[in-house]
């Protein structure tokens, strides 16, 4: 029925191929919208029948449709910085990273800084880290500092002088200043802790300059994303500032996407070393407040760092010999004291692990707290969950536990985890299928900006296991395009108790969808990469338009 919106409606599309992710019709080939919202879905001569003198008719000409992308776990201002600067994502020699920092230099005055990232050794063809000698040939009177995919940046010799890092300078509290064996000079690497060496001497604005800096990167992002069909995203980790951003952009209407915002707590970078025992007080909200286009997810933690920099807490030692059981980013002795304190106050948490070890105690700790305080109508969630123990995933089912996870690493990335664990336990590494057979919610997304936003590399990882390079990560825990769909789509709105409202086409749900150049269930698997969304829509209009309908 669409009498409650309308007698007719306001658009139809018809003619496509239709997935709906809704399962009582899976499948249409076409769809009606009624103000912003689905009316009808059903084949063409159902909508048809509901076509006014002032609805809108559009052919879809057979094109693929499917329910907008929910990227659930997307650092959108690090994406709009990274879009605003040198973004290496792609680059495949050493030599073009450095043309896309010379150019960049040529923009600016000298002595301005140069940020950016979306870099990983595996991807250059010398297949080695980038040193600040690299960086500056490129650009000797810039300071510069470039953020790998995770945990880890390189920076040049200005911006090491900047920050009077030199061959005296101890390494910080959990992190390292890679030198050279030799000399014992710094090379430029930076990994964790010590990134915030540099970090910290870049100039600051104003707290009014820096908010409408914070606008300015989410709606570069958010455009940007619009092309990719990602309607609806959960920024992880976001401080005050930022939510302040959010706001001002939702109030005047320029915030395109939906965002749910996870508040930073415990366990990230920017708030190591705080006290925030006063933040779930004083913010006056908890998880759930908002609207359908803003509101707020669970608070941000995080344990330990990531695979490819060694940093996450295994229990076994990595295969070069090197052991991994310290928290990089919270003190575990009070976890259980901040989950009962969130909880008590009623926010949910999604906390970073991608180590086994640092599942388990997460979960351990969830399964503590949960006991004596059990927990509905918000999920907690484990982010990353590269590795999981059957203690955790039993922990997991027990409690409801959903998995926030990033194919798209395997592909990105991937290439360079054959150098830190045994291949027999890769095929284990991000087990969807098993995550999925045991009840556990997953909701796939891209963590921009530890690898690209494009929704497609992680739908193909998710199919295939295969890394940018071919190597597979075995085949078990492969799905099939119809089991990875929802990850990307439905399953990201469940995670943001968002499920009533968007994740679906379905009459009722807000209208939200991407058109495709192809047919998502149907192409060879490569062809998955090349994908394209010719037209996004939300909130029943036309966002973007790349061409074709």
């Amino acid at each position: 029925m669409i009498s409650t919106w309308n007698r007719y409606l306001d658009m139809a599309l018809l003619n496509g191929n239709i997935i709906t992710q809704d399962a009582g019709r899976p499948k249409s080939n076409a769809v009606g919208i009624a103000g912003n919202r689905f009316g009808l879905v059903g084949d063409d001569e159902q909508i048809k029948q509901a076509i006014g003198p002032d609805t809108k008719v559009i052919d879809l000409g057979g094109k693929t449709v499917i329910p907008g992308v929910f990227d659930s776990h997307n650092h959108i201002i690090a994406g709009g910085i990274l879009l605003e600067s040198v973004m290496l994502f792609g680059i495949d020699t050493i030599a073009g990273m450095q043309q896309v920092i010379a150019k960049r230099a040529s923009e600016l005055p000298k002595g301005e800084w140069i940020l950016g990232g979306g870099w990983i050794e595996s991807q250059f063809i010398e297949y080695r880290l980038p040193t600040r000698h690299d960086l500056d040939a490129a650009s000797p009177d810039h300071p510069v500092i470039l953020d790998r995919l995770f945990g880890m940046s390189v920076a040049n010799s200005k911006a090491l002088q900047l920050a009077g890092i030199t061959a005296a300078t101890p390494d910080p509290e959990r992190g390292q200043i890679d030198r050279d064996p030799v000399s014992g000079e710094p090379t430029g690497v930076l990994r964790n802790g010590a990134q915030t060496l540099v970090k910290r001497v870049i100039p600051r604005e104003s707290v009014r300059d820096e908010v409408a800096k914070l606008e300015a990167h989410i709606k570069r992002a958010t455009k940007e994303y619009l092309k990719w069909g990602i309607t609806s995203i959960i920024d992880p980790g976001v401080s005050p500032l930022a939510m302040r951003a959010y706001h001002n952009l939702y109030k005047r209407g320029e915030l395109p996407v939906r965002v749910q915002m996870m508040p930073a707590w415990y366990g990230l970078y920017s708030t190591h070393g705080k006290d925030l025992s006063g933040l779930v007080d004083t913010l006056g909200f908890t998880t759930g407040f908002g609207n359908e286009h803003l509101n707020v997810g669970p608070l941000k933690m995080a344990i330990d760092g990531g695979l490819g920099s060694k940093t996450a807490m295994l229990h076994d030692p990595y295969i070069d010999g090197h052991v991994s059981k310290i928290p990089l980013r919270l003190d575990i002795d009070k976890l259980e004291a901040y989950f009962r304190q969130a909880i008590e106050a009623g926010w949910s948490v999604g906390i970073h692990t991608c180590g086994d070890l640092a599942q388990d105690i997460a979960c351990e700790t969830f399964d503590r707290v949960l006991t004596a305080l059990p927990m509905t109508g918000h999920l907690n969630n484990i982010i990353h969950g590269y590795l999981p123990t059957e203690k955790s995933l039993s922990i997991m089912e027990r409690h409801n536990i959903a998995v926030s996870v990033q194919p798209g690493f395997m592909y990105v990335e991937g290439d360079i985890y054959f150098d830190q664990v045994e291949e027999r336990r890769l095929s284990h590494f991000k087990p969807l299928r098993t995550y999925l057979d045991r009840g556990i919610l997953v909701a796939a997304n891209s963590d921009m900006t530890s690898a690209h936003y494009n929704p497609f590399f992680g739908m193909y990882a998710a199919v295939t296991r295969r890394t940018s390079q071919g190597r597979q990560l075995g085949t078990k825990e492969c799905l099939t395009r119809e089991e990875m769909l929802p990850l990307f789509t439905l399953n990201g709105a469940k995670l943001a108790g968002q499920e009533q409202r968007v994740g679906s086409i379905t009459p009722g749900k807000l209208a939200d969808l991407a058109v495709l150049s192809d047919d998502i269930l149907t192409v060879a698997e490569a062809d998955l990469l090349k994908l394209q969304v010719t037209r996004t829509m939300i909130n029943g209009q036309w966002v973007y338009d790349g061409g074709e309908a």
